[in-house]
């Protein structure tokens, strides 16, 4: 038998991906009493790069430099795309706001500043992106860099030659170190090995390693496992003891940067009083007088939740924003008007890799400046409910590396035009 709640709020932030952290972050940084329904899980996939505008135009590739002189084409050429829908001051200011906030979590990211950073990947590749972990920070300049990219025997989406393979054409030499630890069995879990960077004697044994390269090389790289919860720290310590600066690599999931962040947003919004409700199915039951009526049902309660207003944050169709039939993609919680192509055929190309892109992934809602999703009459469809990340429509983010940036523009725009309607 389930166990009902009752509880109400001034927002309910539906989805903890990165647009719901920081919708929610922002509520409660405002005094808003501030619910998130989610599965904060999501973000352990991600890299902890936060992008801005990485490629443009898409079909180009062309990797910028500088992304606010894109996005003020980008704004020209792509009118309903949500960048269309703010300013440059708006979206620094936001990436502002989030840069302050998680560091104040006591997690350290670069402030951000106007250009893009190149990050050398664990494929060997440089991904632009606008901000980064401390830990990482380093390997932005690699060229006149003598490296040392170090790995761990049984290490999965980890390969020392692999990443250092894109520093081929720097002027810098590149070597590489594999490690094989003596409790390793042949295949190393990510967490468990950060973990052990948290033991001081696991960090003198690597520098014992890494020494052995004293000479050949002034800046080591390593796969961004170096800790969960003082990543920076442990960085500094081993840096300090090998006389050599050091960053790390991202590479693929499961991500430890991912994990931090995760961390990092609970802790501090665990101390802004915000409520959580974890795995739940969001439905919508009415409006009364003004207010959403929702029910919050997992396995074990289903609560009832009055809220003020709505930030509806909960991605495409991996975080279950939006549902693809075989005929036609719905919004799974208010039923509302989904932005996609007229028939199923016209969602891929068929050509995976096509310069184009997919329609499908423009797909999502519509909404006017303020980020309120419009009914089929072009107008809000409430007067409360705002929209934010991935859910978004004419937003194809993979490839435009946008994802961070649209997330946390809508989402910080959102919650500010809901408090100035509140407080006013």
């Amino acid at each position: 038998m389930k166990i009902k709640k009752n509880t109400d709020c001034d927002v309910l932030v539906i989805g903890a991906g990165m647009a719901g952290m920081v919708a929610t972050a922002r509520a409660s940084m405002l005094g808003l009493k501030t619910i998130q329904a989610g599965n904060s899980s999501a973000l352990f996939f991600a890299s902890g790069l936060f992008d801005l505008l990485g490629v443009f135009p898409a079909d180009s590739g062309k990797i910028l430099t500088h992304p606010y002189s894109a996005i003020k084409k980008l704004q020209s050429d792509q009118p309903y795309h949500p960048y269309s829908k703010t300013s440059p001051d708006q979206i620094e200011e936001s990436f502002q706001f989030l840069a302050e906030f998680i560091n104040s979590a006591g997690l350290k990211y670069s402030l951000p500043g106007t250009d893009n950073r190149q990050i050398l990947t664990s494929l060997g590749t440089f991904k632009p992106t606008y901000m980064v972990p401390e830990t990482i920070s380093k390997g932005c300049n690699l060229e006149d860099k003598n490296a040392l990219i170090v790995d761990f025997k049984g290490l999965r989406g980890f390969c020392a030659r692999q990443a250092a393979s894109g520093l081929r054409e720097i002027k810098g030499k590149t070597c590489t170190l594999t490690i094989d630890l003596p409790e390793n069995n042949g295949s190393l879990n990510p967490v468990h090995l950060a973990k052990s960077f948290e033991k001081k004697e696991f960090i003198q044994k690597l520098a014992d390693k890494i020494l052995e390269f004293s000479g050949k090389a002034d800046i080591v790289g390593l796969p961004a496992i170096c800790g969960i919860y003082n990543s920076l720290d442990i960085v500094k310590s081993l840096t300090k003891r090998i006389g050599m600066d050091v960053f790390e690599i991202p590479g693929m999931p499961p991500s430890i940067p991912g994990l931090r962040l995760k961390n990092a947003f609970e802790k501090k919004l665990t101390a802004l009083n915000a409520g959580f409700l974890s795995n739940a199915k969001i439905v919508f039951h009415a409006m009364e007088q003004d207010h959403f009526i929702l029910h919050a049902i997992n396995d074990n309660f289903e609560t009832r939740i009055k809220a003020k207003g709505v930030i509806l944050a909960a991605g495409r169709f991996p975080g279950g924003g939006l549902f693809a039939r075989r005929d036609i993609i719905l919004e799974t919680v208010f039923d509302l008007p989904v932005f996609q192509p007229k028939t199923r055929d016209l969602w891929h190309q068929l050509n995976f890799f096509d310069p184009k892109g997919h329609q499908i992934n423009q797909t999502g809602l519509e909404t006017d400046d303020s980020f309120r999703p419009l009914n089929k009459t072009g107008k809000p469809a409430f007067e409360n409910l705002y929209a934010a990340g991935s859910i978004l429509a004419h937003n194809d983010w993979a490839r435009l590396k946008s994802g961070t940036g649209v997330s946390c523009v809508s989402a910080y725009t959102a919650v500010n035009c809901f408090y100035k309607k509140m407080v006013t």
